[in-house]
């Protein structure tokens, strides 16, 4: 009976004992953090320079190890580049050929084209290089939507593409656009990027046979294009996982490639209006100096923030004001040329965008860098940076 009542004194204490001391020693695990749907109107539009998105990568200075076959002095100093035509249209010389065959939304086989344009018979072996991505909200358009500005541009000296990439999505039409989902549109950006960065590796490989520097090399966008060149140089694959969880089992690499010859996206030429997930993807180690070109007033992507093509059922988007904000913040050279209007279009001719474009490179090869803002043709703000 001793013992009996004994062994049940031991039993309760030892209980109390695991009661007491369990929840300090063995904490439950805490919950798992929701991922955040992209199409939250809630998050703050961060002009400050801190990084508030959880990015991948931690914010550390990459050093650029890839020398340019032309400096940015000899860049400086040529004749060329510059808002100056120093060719003639009928001077330039066109070559077209198929960088690329994939499989489009549904499984079809497309080949992705592009149109290169140089001055015909070079003496300079290697130019700086603008690869072009064209608009149509990821359903339609074409590269000659952009054969204007890379004609231009060629005039000014520069070696140009203009590209063809995936288009199309469930539920999606030229009649709808907002006949999709998000799961939808975010793959459609994705296979964007994924051929964008073919096209860079394809024209790096071939850059002794097409006479461009990959060490100067330029992404110019038009709309859903500027989406494009935007997430290829701010977004990862983490990024894009945390959008749509499993997107690169089912489409693969972000960066099909990865090997070949070295490259350099030295700057981003936008156009037809800006977008970008969020402006927290940019940041001091991979800001790019950038050039935009938006009305405030646009129907389709917003020049603050928004729904993209302004379709309640998508994604939340930040524009060209919050993303020149960013830069501005980190201190990294950009020009915003705005209209205080509405509407998803603009009005400058296609010569006076390759000459803000030209004149934009010009100064920031010549170390004269600039944060400049433009409403219309008329200029309200102008600073140096040191």
């Amino acid at each position: 009976m001793r013992r009996t009542v004994w062994l049940q004194l031991v039993f309760f204490i030892l209980a109390g004992l695991f009661t007491s001391c369990g929840e300090g020693t063995i904490p439950p695990p805490p919950p798992k953090k929701p991922i955040e749907e992209p199409g939250n109107g809630e998050e703050p539009i961060d002009t400050t320079g801190n990084d508030t998105t959880g990015h991948s990568d931690p914010d550390t200075i990459i050093i650029d190890t890839l020398k340019p076959r032309n400096s940015n002095q000899f860049l400086a100093l040529s004749k060329g580049f510059g808002t100056t035509n120093i060719y003639s249209e009928a001077q330039l010389g066109i070559r077209t050929g198929t960088y690329k065959q994939a499989r489009d939304y549904i499984g079809r086989t497309v080949n992705l084209n592009y149109s290169f344009l140089e001055k015909e018979n070079d003496t300079l072996e290697f130019r700086p290089f603008i690869l072009m991505v064209h608009e149509g909200a990821f359903i339609f358009g074409d590269l000659a939507n952009e054969m204007g500005k890379a004609k231009w541009m060629a005039r000014k000296g520069y070696a140009t593409a203009a590209i063809n990439y995936r288009l199309g999505f469930n539920g999606g039409t030229e009649a709808n656009t907002c006949g999709g989902n998000n799961t939808e549109v975010i793959q459609a950006i994705y296979r964007g990027v994924q051929d964008t960065y073919t096209a860079l590796h394809y024209f790096a490989d071939k850059s002794n046979e097409f006479g461009i520097d990959p060490g100067q090399m330029m992404l110019a966008g038009s709309s859903a294009g500027a989406i494009i060149i935007s997430a290829l140089v701010y977004m990862d694959e983490a990024d894009f996982e945390a959008l749509q969880p499993g997107i690169v089992k089912t489409l693969g690499p972000l960066d099909p490639v990865k090997t070949g010859t070295e490259f350099r996206v030295r700057a981003l030429l936008t156009y037809l209006g800006y977008s970008i997930f969020r402006t927290g993807y940019v940041k001091k180690s991979n800001a790019k100096p950038t050039v935009f070109f938006q009305r405030t007033g646009d129907t389709v992507l917003p020049y603050t923030q928004g729904n993209l093509f302004s379709c309640g059922n998508y994604f939340w988007m930040q524009g060209a004001k919050p993303a020149s904000d960013r830069l501005k913040t980190l201190k990294m050279p950009y020009e915003l040329n705005y209209q205080p209007e509405k509407g998803h279009v603009l009005s400058y001719t296609e010569e006076h965008v390759a000459n803000r474009y030209a004149q934009f490179m010009k100064r920031f090869w010549s170390g004269d860098k600039r944060q400049t803002t433009i409403e219309n043709f008329k200029t309200l703000e102008d600073l140096k940076l040191p």
